[in-house]
């Protein structure tokens, strides 16, 4: 990096474009999120408010809302609307799901809402809810052949996902207070209960998932409940990440904690680290849902979700173009990362383009594929971008924003994978910790790959004002070097054994150079 002309280049920082509200009634909580917009179409919450109002809760045999119910949904929507306005929001979308949409005075509830907060509320139907749980979802990952469930209070939306595109989707009355209420009566519940209960699960989700055309997917899971399940896991392992999005929670882990929680009753749930007071007395049966997802598709783990329907509200109100491959999504995210941050995105993609173009002619002989790319090409992008934290240790902050920064389409070993390879970009050495701490999600290959995709960054940084073309000669041991700019003007001083010892050292290649 050239500290001298970065020290010059003082700009203002940039504003992401807008500020959006999305207040989500659910059956069992409600939430209010306040989400920042960038131009590159990315939203990033910062702020959230919950509240748990259970307008599901005591529902008569219709599903009518009883009047406590309506009473505190008044009075949560009261709160969220104060929020709004000391947020001093521009545009806020008020959306209401389940309990609202099945309950025959749904209709009354909406208009009371209204008469005493002024919030319009907007009742989503099953496929709408589905849908914005899918954007949600492709907005942080690249989609495929996917099962999306969001498992709520009221209903679970199932998605079928295929070729990225949705093909079906279905809303069924299998949210966990629904569940809760009508088939476990006892705290802790009777095995019969469960076993009703277990019962009536299968039988409902085994016509869907064969209409769907079965198997094969990969599963992805939202909704609050999924999420309790996946931070009690991460308490109970000590997992490095503490975020729930893209842990992958495992069957042999949904059931430690069926055994964990299932003889004790709710108030000794409230303690588990992860479950909580809002979760304790309907995590069972959200358990028993998500034994028989998984059995019913053959799954053999849960992808947990990060993101949904608020962030498919906000993000179809902007104009998102979803489904995206993962290439586009995290550029998107560096994109927006740089409007925030105000470090030099420009310089970091034309870097990227040039670590690339050495990643590609060097990745059949490391065995580098897709993965590893999309890593070296965050890395590259946003290996400035702790420049806006501290110059002179840029490269530390630089892996802590790619950690802590939503950066969507890659998975939780690209992340950090990405983070080290920015860390290591001027020759520093990766802390010891790290090879400890995140032994979970990283192979001890990482480390090396990491080391060497950062030898990759470090010359295409010193390379680039050169415009470089590369080759490899001797049987991929040599590796030329054509400099298509004046070298005398363009490139650092020492720049060509800068590039050399570092390739010889780590990647064993000879370097040879010629300039114009």
């Amino acid at each position: 990096m050239d500290r001298a002309r970065l020290a010059e280049s003082d700009r203002a920082r940039p504003r992401a474009q807008s500020t959006l509200g999305v207040i989500d009634l659910g059956s069992n909580t409600s939430r209010v999120v306040a989400f920042e917009t960038s131009s590159a179409g990315t939203v990033r919450a910062f702020y959230e408010g919950k509240d748990v109002p259970r307008l599901g809760g005591g529902t008569g045999p219709d599903g009518e809302l009883s009047e406590a119910a309506i009473e505190r949904g008044v009075l949560t929507v009261r709160r969220f609307a104060r929020v709004v306005r000391d947020l001093e929001l521009p545009r806020t979308l008020a959306v209401a799901t389940s309990a609202v949409r099945d309950a025959p005075n749904g209709p009354d509830f909406v208009r009371r809402v209204e008469q005493k907060t002024g919030v319009l509320l907007r009742v989503l139907s099953g496929a709408e809810e589905a849908r914005y749980a899918y954007l949600g979802v492709a907005s942080a990952w690249a989609l495929r052949d996917d099962l999306i469930f969001d498992l709520g209070g009221g209903s679970m939306q199932l998605v079928d996902v295929r070729h990225g595109v949705l093909r079906n989707s279905v809303s069924l009355p299998l949210g966990v207070l629904r569940l809760s209420q009508r088939f476990l009566e006892h705290d802790p519940p009777k095995r019969r209960e469960l076993d009703e209960l277990r019962a009536h699960v299968r039988g409902t989700l085994g016509s869907v998932l064969e209409a769907f055309g079965g198997r094969g997917y990969r599963l992805n899971g939202l909704g609050g409940t999924v999420r309790s399940l996946a931070r009690a896991a991460i308490e109970i392992r000590e997992y490095p990440i503490r975020r729930v999005h893209g842990y992958q929670l495992y069957p042999h882990e949904i059931e430690a904690l069926a055994e964990l929680l299932g003889e004790m009753p709710a108030e000794k749930r409230r303690a588990i680290p992860g479950i909580g007071g809002d979760r304790a007395d309907v995590v069972l049966a959200g358990i028993v849902v998500l034994e028989e997802v998984l059995r019913a598709t053959s799954a053999d783990r849960i992808l947990v979700a990060g993101t949904g329907i608020r962030e498919g509200l906000a993000l179809e109100s902007i104009g998102a173009k979803l489904p995206a491959s993962a290439e586009v999504l995290a550029e998107r995210s560096t994109a927006a990362a740089g409007e925030a941050f105000a470090f030099r995105l420009e310089h970091g993609i034309e870097v990227a383009e040039t670590a690339l173009d050495l990643f590609d002619l060097l990745a059949a002989r490391f065995e580098w594929g897709a993965s590893e790319r999309l890593a070296l090409a965050v890395a590259a992008r946003m290996h400035d971008a702790g420049t806006a934290i501290d110059l002179w240790q840029h490269a530390i902050h630089s892996a802590y924003l790619i950690q802590n920064c939503p950066m969507w389409g890659l998975d939780q070993r690209e992340v950090l994978l990405a983070s080290m390879v920015a860390y290591l970009h001027e020759g520093d050495e990766l802390p010891s910790t790290w090879k400890r701490t995140y032994q979970p999600i990283l192979a001890s290959s990482d480390l090396e790959t990491a080391r060497r995709l950062g030898v990759v960054l470090e010359a295409a940084e010193l390379l680039n004002p050169g415009r470089p073309r590369f080759a490899l000669a001797g049987g991929g041991r040599t590796l030329t070097v054509a400099i298509s700019a004046s070298a005398d003007t363009a490139l650092s001083p020492r720049w060509a054994e800068k590039v050399r010892k570092p390739m010889e050292r780590t990647l064993d290649l000879e370097v040879k150079v010629r300039e114009p």
